[in-house]
C-alpha cells in the first residue's frame, strides 16, 4: 500500500511541476535558459571536460542550444540522446555540428536525433567515455537532488551532472 501512495504523490507532483513548466513564458524561458547557460560556462567540470552529452530541449524545457554551440566552439565532443522505439534504451551518441541538429530526423516526442540504424560513436562504448551530461529533468529541492525526471537516468559513473529544468538556482556536483 505505501508503494502505492509514494506512485501516487510522485504522480501528483510531476503534473504539479508541469503545470507551472507550462505557465512559465516564452521570455521566463528564455531569461532562465540563459542563467542555466552562464552556470554550465562557469562550472569547473564543464571547462575541464572534453566529452559532454547534453539533452535536445523540447519547447517547454530550457533551452540547450547556447550550451551545444559553446561545446563546438570550446572544441570539445558532444554526445546527445537516441533513444530506441519502444524501448526505454538510450544511447549517447556523437553529434558532429549544432548545425546538423535541424537536418535529424524528428521522434514522435518531436525531439530531433539521429536514426536508430545510423552508426553514431556511442559516448559510452569507448574507453574515453563521457565527462559530463547535462540532463533535462521537470524539477529539484532546494538541495539540488533529482525530484522528477523527464529523461531516463543512464549508468554513469565518474561524471558531472548538471541539471537542467524549471528553475536554475543550484548546481550539483
Amino acid at each position: 500500500m505505501a508503494a502505492a501512495a509514494v506512485s501516487s504523490a510522485k504522480r501528483s507532483l510531476r503534473a504539479e511541476l508541469k503545470r507551472r513548466l507550462r505557465a512559465l513564458s516564452a521570455e521566463e524561458r528564455l531569461r532562465q535558459s540563459r542563467l542555466l547557460a552562464q552556470k554550465v560556462f562557469t562550472h569547473s567540470q564543464y571547462q575541464k571536460s572534453k566529452r559532454i552529452s547534453i539533452f535536445l530541449s523540447m519547447q517547454d524545457e530550457i533551452e540547450t542550444e547556447e550550451i551545444i554551440k559553446d561545446i563546438f566552439q570550446q572544441g570539445k565532443t558532444c554526445f546527445i540522446p537516441r533513444y530506441q522505439f519502444q524501448s526505454n534504451h538510450m544511447d549517447m551518441v556523437k553529434l558532429a555540428s549544432p548545425e546538423e541538429i535541424s537536418s535529424l530526423p524528428k521522434t514522435s516526442w518531436n525531439i530531433h536525433q539521429p536514426s536508430e540504424v545510423e552508426v553514431r560513436e556511442e559516448a559510452l562504448s569507448t574507453e574515453a567515455g563521457l565527462w559530463m551530461r547535462v540532463r533535462c529533468c521537470v524539477g529539484w529541492s532546494e538541495q539540488g537532488d533529482l525530484i522528477s525526471s523527464s529523461c531516463r537516468v543512464l549508468g554513469l559513473t565518474n561524471t558531472a551532472t548538471v541539471w537542467g529544468g524549471a528553475r536554475a538556482t543550484t548546481m550539483p556536483t
